[in-house]
This record gives C-alpha cells, sequence and structure tokens, in this order.
C-alpha cells in the first residue's frame, strides 16, 4: 500500500477537483503492474493498472487501491464494474470514499460478487493523500490552509518586519512541495511591498504557477504595482488582486487601467470578508487554497475560524524580541482553555527544523 500511495503522489497537484489516486497488482507475491490517475478527467487509477494486467487472475492475485473504487459511471466509467470483469479476487483498499452518498458502496458491490475486500490498509497516510479533495467532495467549499514560519520563542519576524529567513533551506523547500498541491495561493499587499515574492513552486525542475491572490482591501500601492513580480512576471495572467467594495473610485479605475485582474469582494468590520472570497473561489472551481500570512492577518484568520487548516514550521532560534511580530497580535486571553486545538496532527522534521500540521478544531476558541 505504501507503494501504491508513492505511486499516488506522481500526480501531485495534477488531479484537482479529483483525487490523487494509486493502484498496483500482485500477482504470486510479485508486483506485476501499476497504474495512477494522472490527471481530471483521465482513466483512473485501478483501470490503468488493469490495462497492464496481462496475466490470468488467480488466488495468488490482489488489486491494491489506495482509496475505495468509484461506484458511478461518471466521465470514465464505474471502476468497481471493470474490478468485477477482470476477474479479481482479493480486493485491498487504503480508505473509503470520502463523499458520504458513496462511502461504502464500492465495497458493498464487490462484495456482493463474491470478491474478498480488506479496508483500513494505511488509511490514515491514505487520507491525508487528499486533504483538498476530501474537503471538496463532502462540504463543496474552499479548503484553506494557512502556513506560518516561526523561532522556538514564537516570532514570526522581528520588530521592523524582516523575516528571511526563520528556517532552513530544506523547511522552505517542503513549502514549495504544498504550493505545488495547492491550485490557489494568497498573500497581503503587506507581504507583497515587503518581500516581493513570485509565489511560485520551485520544488522541481519546472516551475509551477498556481492561481495568485493579492489580498489590498484599499488598493494601496498601485503605482508600485509594476516593479513586484507577480504583477510583471510570465505568470501574471495568473494573479488576481481581491478589493474591498468600499476602495474608492478613482483606485480601482487605477486598477482596471494596470489590465490585472481583481475580484471585489464584501468587506466585514475586519476588512476583507473572507467567507465571501472564500465563496468566490468555490464558484471559481478553486478546492483550495494555500495561504501565507504575517502574524496580524493570520491571527485574524485563526480568531475567526476562517481556515481549515494550519502547517507551522518552527526553528530552534531565540529572537527575543519584545516587539516582534508574533500570532496573537491584538489578542487576550485568561484562560488557557481558549487555546486553539488542532486535531490528526502530523510531525516532519528538516534537519533542525520542525513541522507541525493538522486540522484546526473548529469548536475550540
Amino acid at each position: 500500500m505504501q507503494i501504491a500511495i508513492d505511486l499516488a503522489k506522481s500526480a501531485w497537484g495534477k488531479t484537482h477537483n479529483n483525487p490523487m489516486v494509486g493502484s498496483l497488482i500482485v500477482h504470486q507475491g510479485a508486483i506485476i503492474s501499476k497504474g495512477f490517475h494522472e490527471k481530471s478527467g483521465s482513466h483512473h487509477a485501478e483501470i490503468n493498472a488493469l490495462k497492464a494486467f496481462n496475466e490470468t487472475p488467480d488466488d495468488t492475485t490482489l488489486l491494491y487501491i489506495t482509496l475505495e473504487p468509484c461506484s458511478t459511471t461518471g466521465r470514465t466509467g464505474a471502476c468497481t464494474e471493470a474490478i468485477i470483469r477482470s476477474g479479481i479476487q482479493k480486493v485491498v483498499i487504503g480508505a473509503l470514499d470520502p463523499n458520504p452518498n458513496h462511502a461504502g458502496r464500492g465495497i458493498s458491490l464487490l462484495e456482493e460478487e463474491g470478491i474478498s475486500v480488506t479496508f483500513g490498509v494505511l488509511e490514515e497516510q491514505c487520507r491525508d493523500l487528499n486533504l483538498i479533495f476530501n474537503h471538496w467532495i463532502v462540504h463543496k467549499k474552499t479548503f484553506s490552509a494557512l502556513k506560518v514560519a516561526m523561532t522556538l520563542d514564537g516570532s514570526l519576524a522581528a520588530s521592523n518586519g524582516q523575516s528571511k529567513w526563520i528556517t532552513s533551506e530544506e523547511a522552505r523547500s517542503d513549502v514549495m512541495t504544498w504550493r505545488r498541491l495547492f491550485p490557489a495561493i494568497l498573500v497581503t499587499q503587506k507581504t507583497i511591498d515587503q518581500d516581493n515574492p513570485r509565489l511560485t513552486s520551485r520544488s522541481s525542475e519546472a516551475v509551477f504557477c498556481p492561481r495568485r491572490f493579492v489580498l489590498n482591501r484599499s488598493l494601496k500601492s498601485l503605482d508600485q504595482y509594476m516593479k513586484y513580480s507577480v504583477f510583471s512576471d510570465e505568470y501574471k495572467h495568473k494573479t488576481t488582486v481581491v478589493y474591498g467594495e468600499l476602495a474608492s473610485e478613482e483606485a480601482v479605475q487605477k486598477l482596471k487601467a494596470l489590465e490585472i485582474d481583481a475580484w471585489r469582494i464584501k468587506e466585514s468590520d475586519h476588512g476583507i470578508d473572507m467567507n465571501d472570497f472564500f465563496n468566490r473561489c468555490a464558484e471559481e472551481n478553486l478546492c483550495g487554497i494555500f495561504i501565507e500570512a504575517g502574524a496580524q492577518f493570520g491571527t485574524h484568520l485563526l480568531e475567526k475560524k476562517l481556515v481549515d487548516y494550519l502547517y507551522v514550521y518552527q526553528a530552534p532560534k531565540l529572537l527575543l524580541d519584545s516587539d516582534a511580530r508574533a500570532l496573537g497580535t491584538c489578542r487576550k486571553t485568561s484562560h488557557i482553555d481558549e487555546s486553539l486545538q488542532m486535531e490528526g496532527v502530523i510531525h516532519k522534521t528538516f534537519k533542525e527544523d520542525h513541522l507541525v500540521r493538522g486540522f484546526i478544531k473548529k469548536e475550540s476558541l
């Protein structure tokens, strides 16, 4: 199953709004056929594995799949029907279909045909493979994930805003991997002004550019826009400015003159109405967005429970700056029970740096 998971990752970030799935066939104890879901609309993983299978199934033949096979026709036909026709009598499944309307149905159909089914093998790893898809298919909402990098004493930047670099090159390379997974990325205008980032993924020889969103409520810094990479590089057509409905007409017209794609979003007492923004993302079929935020915006997103998932990269450094920028800006607590909780937590180490990631427990805070 681990080999099937690794196989599924061959399509990392390429299958939206479908899941990544890996499959392989073991015959007489040896792997003789492999397949994975390459992109949305293409053959599913088990179909690709079956197409490459040239043996006659017997009692030693097993089909491994990271995700329960689909039981509805869709664009590519029901995989359960193909498995039944293949003659394979043993199927091993990692995770159930996350769609509550379909979960378990594929297994039932196989078992009704006398096929032996084992499921739940490396289930957590198989579910983790499709964080974005699982949320999208269940809630029909954009999966929002916040990424922060901090020192051991919780600082995201020095008091003057300088933050390059808190974490190591290895940890920053992992961030590039996640940027490659998500179809969209969001930063604030403050980040653009301070860092002039490209917001691309450079985890391989080929550069990948997700849909790039810049949050600029009142359309500040427009005179500087052409010097920023996201508005002038070869991927500038993938950059969208998000501004508030109260922005001045003069600023809006100046933005239009720059011929930059823009979304006008409702405003709330706290600035841009992020729920309205996420709804617009869902309407645009963007199933996931990776948010790289500073202390103030990150605190707002967490306090208002506006993000679903959190990535915290921490370096073994102590800034010891009383005015350093840290999460919790403008928020006061009086009891430890007011803490935000994470669940489904996963840890990973990059030399000396450490990543903690997991779901935000929405009933916390």
